[in-house]
């Protein structure tokens, strides 16, 4: 008998079916007109940084970390399906690179394809830059996993959105649809998974952030651009806790002009009620060299 009551039999029976492919893809995939060159856009979501496998394998190294057993559990569910969507996603693609295997003008839609991959879909992405594990985002902190994989989705989406509207083929705009859709569930889940853990937004780690600087706005990217690009202000850096603090390097840099310096200015230029936001002096009276001052070369 093996350990925990099974038999030597049994026990490699469950090894063996620890992982079963079913030959059925999770999506049917249909292409009216083969495109080698839309074939090579769709690598991007084969072998790129935010495609399936990428996605596959974040969420499921994730799931083997993960001491939560429910989140767990939806870590090891999404990162299974999407090896499916790698699947369907690889079948779309080597439907599409089809041709290049024997037609010499439509292997010089994609010459790496044709030569290397003979006509087939390979772990790179549409500029053929091998795929890598450090696409991956894993930090071992379930919270910040997580809204790794929030970002994950919504940047996955995105790429299919784009793909969308660079084919005309109504077979392979359902496949993508149908893909697309599902990046939408899951970012639903990890959201869903995050706010259920009942931390505060912003609480990240166990370390707690400087109080006297966690609320202050650094106004580093000062005036107009020449597109009328403003100097903003919006709920990011106003209201509520935050305070602003103008444009910290430059008032430093002035205040060195002036003989004045001061260490931590940042924390001495915030804008608060009865202050100007100016440096403060020294008690000396210094004068400002304008020829001293950086110029522009045109």
């Amino acid at each position: 008998m093996a350990r925990g009551g099974l038999n030597k039999r049994s026990l490699i029976h469950l090894i063996i079916y620890m992982y079963h492919h079913i030959k059925k893809l999770m999506y049917t995939v249909r292409v009216g007109k083969p495109d080698p060159a839309f074939g090579n856009m769709l690598l991007e979501q084969f072998g790129g940084a935010n495609g399936e496998l990428a996605a596959a394998m974040q969420y499921s190294i994730q799931g083997l970390n993960c001491d939560d057993p429910e989140r767990k559990d939806l870590l090891l569910d999404i990162g299974t399906e999407e090896l499916s969507h790698l699947e369907v996603v690889g079948t779309l693609a080597r439907m599409h690179l089809k041709p290049i295997k024997n037609n010499r003008d439509a292997a010089f839609a994609d010459p790496l394809i044709a030569i290397a991959g003979g006509g087939g879909v390979a772990l790179m992405n549409s500029m053929g830059d091998a795929w890598t594990a450090d696409y991956l985002k894993i930090t071992g902190e379930l919270d910040v996993d997580l809204r790794s994989n929030i970002a994950a989705e919504a940047r996955a989406k995105i790429v299919y959105e784009r793909l969308i509207a660079y084919t005309d083929d109504q077979g392979t705009i359902d496949t993508l649809q149908f893909l697309m859709s599902r990046e939408i569930t899951h970012l639903k889940a990890f959201t869903a998974a995050l706010e259920s853990m009942g931390k505060p937004k912003f609480s990240i780690g166990t370390i707690p952030p400087t109080a006297e600087l966690v609320n202050q706005y650094f106004n580093d990217s000062t005036g107009v651009g020449d597109r009328g690009e403003p100097d903003a202000r919006g709920p990011w850096n106003e209201g509520g806790d935050w305070e602003f603090v103008h444009a910290p390097a430059f008032q430093e840099f002035e205040s060195a002009q002036a003989g004045s310096r001061a260490t931590n200015s940042g924390l001495q230029l915030a804008e608060t009620a009865g202050s100007s936001g100016a440096p403060k002096s020294n008690g000396k009276t210094a004068k400002t060299d304008l020829n001293s001052r950086p110029r522009l070369n045109h």
